[in-house]
């Protein structure tokens, strides 16, 4: 399929300022007037020419059929696309396997694995993404395992995010199973993954790493990051298609994950067999690639950190000075992503919510964190300042009347 015409516009070696992202906002579906949207943390809307490959990949399906699917579709749309994935992470195409959101791809890892037994414990946090958390308690019905939350407070250093880590696993019986998530879905905070993983190895315990927020937001090289299990999704940062994702398993731990339902379809040393999907995102695969296409050329997760970075400064910065306004999330670029959490004195969060939403048109979304919800803002690259003007104006409202 040719590029979308536009395209040219995002030339190589262009200057990335204001007026240039401006240009590539234009690649996008116009937002409606009424609402400014700030939770671009569910998923991403698809450029131009991503939907039109999704709208044509739709089209063919339609005409062509099960000659096709059941045909070459593997080899020339599954299998390149295993092939660019592993490439994006570090990885190897045998050790990528495509699900059909983040959400299945780390239950696949939480609940088939192979390696616990009655007495076990498993750790997670209360910052992990709520249906992951559902997963690991779930374990202790069906294994047999103690599941132990680990708790942390919102704002939290990365010195405290270790402690409480490194005490979570000396006080543990047997413990055997992490998980950890590289960005957190409630705050946007980066997590000390590599030291994490490194101290949960002196204690013989397994991570399974939740990636589905740093995917194409911040830095991520798995054999650099010693990780042996993880799971992404490519609708949120990559804007892809909604409804497709992956799990990474490194080859020589892949007997660790049982297969699906005793799936019997690939051999036991194929990752294939630790899902059986049945009827996949025909269209969404075959579109996919588009959105690689176009995430390389706006310069890749270097570019996206960047300008995502400085989305975030622009609205945080002026917000850290409100009265009445509490900050849930890192201000520095090293630590913060584009998702951040904050409060308001005196207003809970869904209050905060709808008052954001009613009183001042700007959609924002409410996370919960274990015992208390927040709310929280996310950006997209195509965000403008005056959308973010309008949410702290909004604040500075709300936080005099606390």
């Amino acid at each position: 399929m040719p590029d979308h015409p536009v395209l040219p516009l995002l030339t190589d070696g262009a200057a990335r300022d204001e007026a240039w992202w401006r240009q590539v906002a234009g690649l996008y579906p116009r937002p409606p007037d009424a609402i400014v949207n700030l939770e671009h943390g569910y998923f991403g809307a698809m450029a131009a020419p991503v939907q039109a490959a999704f709208e044509e990949a739709v089209r063919y399906v339609n005409e062509q059929l099960s000659p096709f699917v059941r045909g070459e579709f593997t080899h020339t749309r599954v299998d390149l696309l295993r092939q660019r994935l592993a490439a994006l992470i570090q990885a190897e195409p045998h050790e990528i396997l495509l699900t059909r959101s983040g959400t299945e791809a780390m239950q696949v890892l939480i609940t088939q694995y192979h390696g616990l037994q009655a007495g076990d414990t498993v750790l997670w946090s209360n910052l992990d993404y709520p249906a992951t958390r559902t997963a690991m308690r779930w374990l202790a019905q069906r294994r047999g395992v103690t599941s132990t939350e680990v708790k942390l407070s919102l704002p939290i250093s990365d010195d405290e995010i270790i402690a409480r880590y490194a005490a979570a696993m000396r006080q543990a019986v047997r413990p055997k199973l992490l998980l950890l998530s590289q960005v957190t879905p409630a705050n946007g905070q980066q997590l000390p993954v590599r030291a994490l993983i490194a101290l949960a190895r002196e204690h013989g315990i397994d991570v399974v790493l939740d990636s589905a927020h740093a995917l194409g937001q911040v830095a991520l090289d798995v054999r650099a990051m010693d990780v042996d299990f993880a799971g992404f999704n490519l609708h949120k940062w990559l804007g892809a298609p909604p409804g497709l994702g992956f799990v990474y398993i490194r080859a020589a731990q892949l007997h660790k994950i049982e297969p699906h339902f005793g799936d019997g379809d690939y051999p036991l040393d194929d990752i294939r067999c630790r899902l059986h999907m049945g009827m996949p995102p025909i269209s969404a695969i075959m579109a996919a690639p588009a959105a690689l296409d176009f995430h390389e050329r706006l310069g890749g997760t270097p570019a996206k950190t960047a300008r995502l970075a400085w989305l975030r400064d622009y609205w945080v910065s002026r917000v850290a000075q409100l009265p009445g306004v509490r900050l849930l999330s890192p201000q520095d670029a090293v630590r913060g992503t584009a998702l951040v959490a904050f409060a308001v004195d005196g207003m809970d969060a869904r209050a905060l919510q709808q008052a954001l939403l009613q009183r001042f048109g700007v959609f924002t979304v409410q996370r919960n964190i274990g015992d208390i919800d927040v709310v929280r803002a996310t950006v997209a690259v195509t965000t403008t300042t005056v959308e973010l003007d309008r949410l702290v104006a909004a604040l500075d409202i709300l936080g005099s009347e606390a």
